[in-house]
Order: structure tokens, then C-alpha cells, then sequence
């Protein structure tokens, strides 16, 4: 008789190891490849000689062990030893076998080794962090460096934000289209979905460039699941007001330029508004991890002006590192590289990196220091991305259509 199987919960993955020492978001993951099964007394869960390439936890239950000396053990459910997977072998060692009715989760051997190679390293301690010198940009990207080798790169999200995902998330039924919406709000949460979606978890060649085929291919439940964990997790919290208020400012940005992105996208007709969002939403993603280390680090915390220092000296490069590390698709890490640059120039009206210009040029219209950018005609990507037929009506045209973008996701 086959055994019954269920989808795994997160939570009854949780207890065993390696999956106790990870963040909640990449249990999730791996629940979705995770079986619960419910077996009869004296079945067989791996068969002696098996090339069985699954691991399997004891939920419920006891087993019978016998190795190929026909030593026999017993694994009781809860017990230090059943925390571990049953012993596996390839070709196994053991046969291991039902001792009455009981209940074990089945996930691929290749998922488990994805997740424990993409899953953060057990943290330091918060004292070892706040006692990181990063007052010096030199400094600090190298601690960053360090930090993104390792897997434990943060980036922060604001309360208010991370309160209305979490609210937005939290409704009895949400579909694709609202969670779009909640996670384009929230550049942090977006940028480690995005870094989820594209893991070799998923061993995928294509990398995603737009949020709906992120949300499609980690699946709505998982990526309901994930956004509120991360929501609450990495707020930026017990600092400055000023930072709070810097922090403030650059999300606002990141926001406006992916509206901003999407209408121009619009217009030029050759790129979908989307991806075109998506983009803009990511092109200051560099600042975030500065941000995050300044919770930590006493001499950022009083003095915002390192902050803005660092912000100014290697935001661009700490993202461009931060993208290509995290898998993002080339034309993101492109359009986050050039993000600064106003002489770039590719001839091509589909590039992200030039539609993104021109939407990060049309947010800073009106802003303190405008008139110190250069003149419209003499940023090459604005008349690109528009097809080359650049005026004040077409400029006027993004402004509105950005605004309606971003009163649309505000209503949602």
C-alpha cells in the first residue's frame, strides 16, 4: 500500500535540521518541494542498497534502523536524533522501516543542498556588528563585501511600509495582481524576492525582469508568505530620525523612478511597463545596505553625514556587487550601473538602463539642485527611450502618466 501524501506547512519543516538554523523565507521555499507522508506499520522508507536521493525527517512515530550488520535501533519522533535526516546513503546502508503508524516528510537531497548553499550563515552576534568600523566608505565596503559573500547582506525596510504590506498580506484571500502591487512598494522586500526568484533553487537559466513573473514562478502562497516574513524582520529601526527621514527619501525615489520608468516605457512602446518598473524600482538599490549597517555601527548612527558620504561614493557599486551577486537579470545590473550616468548612451530605445535615466532625469525635475543637471537635449537617453521625439508635451505626458501609475498602486 502506497503511503498518503500532503503538502508540507513550513512550520512542521521548521524543527529539523539543517532547516532550524535558517530564515523562515527559505523554509518556505523548501517546503514546496516537501511531501508529508503517513505510513502503515512495516512499510518500507528506504530500502538497503536504495539510491533513494531524498532526505527524510520523523515527524511522528518510531522507525526501525538496521544497518548491514543487522544491527537494529529504534528512532523515536522528537527525540535529539530524529531532529537530524534518517540516515542515507547512496547506495543506502540501512534499511529503515515503520514502527507502527507514523509520519515523515520527504524532500529532494538537490533542494536541501540549494537551499543550505543560498540560505544565510549563521549570524554573529549584534555586538560583533555594531563594533564594525565602517566610518570610512573604504572601509565599509569591504565589511559589505564580506557581508555579501557570507549571505547576510540586510536591507532595510521602513515601518510605515513594511506595516502596509503586512496589513496587505495578512486579508483572508489576495491574489497575483495585489501582491504586485504590496511588494512594488517596498524596494527591500522586492529586491530579496527578486534574489529568491532567481537562486538555483529554481534552476532557471532566464532571470526575472518583472514582478509578475517573479510572483508566477515563487508561486502566491510562497511569496505571501515570504513578503511577511520580511516585513517585519529588517525594519530600520532604533536609529536617527535623520537617517529614518534619508532612508525615507531614497525609497520615495526608488518609487517615483519606477512609475516614472513604467510611463516612459509606456510611451516608447518597445519594452513592457513592467520590467521597465521593476528597474527603476531597483536603480538605487545600493543605498539600502548602507543604511542597514548604520542601525549597527554607533559612528554612522550619529553622524548621517557618512552616510550621505558613502551614499554618494559607492551606492552605484555596492548595488551593481549586490545585483550580481544576487542573480539579477544584466539588463537590471546594467540599468543600476548607470544610473548616475548621463552621458550614457546605448542608441537603444528598448535598454532599461537608458529608460531608466530618463525617468530618474523626470523625478528630479523640480527638485532642489535640478538646475545643476545638464539640459535635456544633452542627456541621450531621454530622446532614446522616447523614440527620439522628445518635447515639452512628451515630458508633460510622463509626469501625468507617472502620476496616475502611482495614484493606481496607492488605491490598491
Amino acid at each position: 500500500m502506497q503511503p498518503s501524501e500532503a503538502r508540507t506547512k513550513p512550520g512542521h519543516l521548521k524543527p529539523f535540521y539543517p532547516f532550524a538554523e535558517m530564515p523562515p523565507e527559505y523554509v518556505i521555499i523548501a517546503s514546496n518541494f516537501a511531501k508529508t507522508m503517513t505510513v502503515e506499520h512495516g512499510a518500507v522508507i528506504i530500502g538497503a542498497n536504495s539510491e533513494d536521493t531524498n532526505d527524510y525527517f520523523l515527524v511522528k512515530g518510531a522507525l526501525s534502523v538496521v544497518d548491514v550488520y543487522g544491527t537494529a535501533t529504534r528512532l523515536v519522533a522528537g527525540t535529539p536524533e530524529a531532529l537530524q535526516p534518517l540516515p542515507q546513503l547512496r547506495p543506502s546502508g540501512y534499511e529503515v522501516r515503520s514502527d507502527g503508524i507514523g509520519t515523515l516528510i520527504r524532500i529532494p537531497q538537490e533542494v536541501v543542498k540549494r537551499v543550505r548553499a543560498e540560505a544565510p550563515e549563521k549570524d554573529t552576534a549584534l555586538e560583533d556588528d555594531a563594533t564594525l568600523d565602517i566610518t570610512q566608505s573604504r572601509e565599509f565596503f569591504n565589511d559589505f563585501k564580506e557581508e555579501l559573500h557570507l549571505n547576510r547582506v540586510r536591507l532595510p525596510s521602513l515601518g510605515p511600509s513594511a506595516g502596509r504590506i503586512h496589513r496587505l498580506l495578512s486579508g483572508p484571500r489576495i491574489s497575483a495582481g495585489d501582491l504586485v502591487t504590496g511588494v512594488a512598494a517596498d524596494p527591500a522586500i522586492c529586491a530579496k524576492l527578486l534574489k529568491m526568484a532567481n537562486s538555483s533553487l529554481f534552476n532557471h537559466e532566464d532571470r526575472i525582469e518583472d514582478l509578475n513573473a517573479l510572483v508566477s514562478r515563487l508561486g502566491v502562497y510562497s511569496t505571501r508568505e515570504i513578503a511577511a516574513c520580511f516585513a517585519f524582520r529588517d525594519v530600520f529601526k532604533n536609529t536617527s530620525s535623520d537617517l529614518v527621514d534619508r532612508l525615507s527619501a531614497e525609497v520615495s525615489q526608488a518609487r517615483q523612478v519606477s512609475a516614472m520608468a513604467a510611463a516612459v516605457a509606456e510611451i516608447g512602446g518597445v519594452v513592457d511597463p513592467s520590467a521597465a518598473s521593476l528597474a527603476g524600482l531597483m536603480h538605487n538599490v545600493g543605498v539600502l545596505p548602507i543604511f542597514s549597517y548604520s542601525m549597527h555601527n554607533v559612528a554612522y548612527a550619529m553622524n548621517p553625514d557618512l552616510v550621505d558620504r558613502a551614499v554618494k561614493k559607492i551606492a552605484r557599486k555596492t548595488g551593481v556587487l549586490l545585483a550580481r551577486k544576487w542573480r539579477f537579470s544584466d539588463a537590471i545590473v546594467s540599468s543600476i550601473e548607470h544610473s548616475k550616468d548621463w552621458s550614457y548612451d546605448s542608441a537603444d530605445s528598448g535598454d532599461l538602463a537608458t529608460i531608466v535615466l530618463a525617468a530618474k532625469y523626470h523625478c528630479l525635475l523640480g527638485r532642489p539642485g535640478f538646475k545643476l543637471l545638464p539640459k535635456p537635449h544633452e542627456v541621450p537617453a531621454i530622446a532614446t527611450a522616447t523614440g527620439g521625439v522628445f518635447d515639452e508635451t512628451t515630458s508633460l505626458r510622463i509626469l501625468n502618466r507617472a502620476k496616475e501609475w502611482t495614484r493606481g498602486a496607492a488605491a490598491a
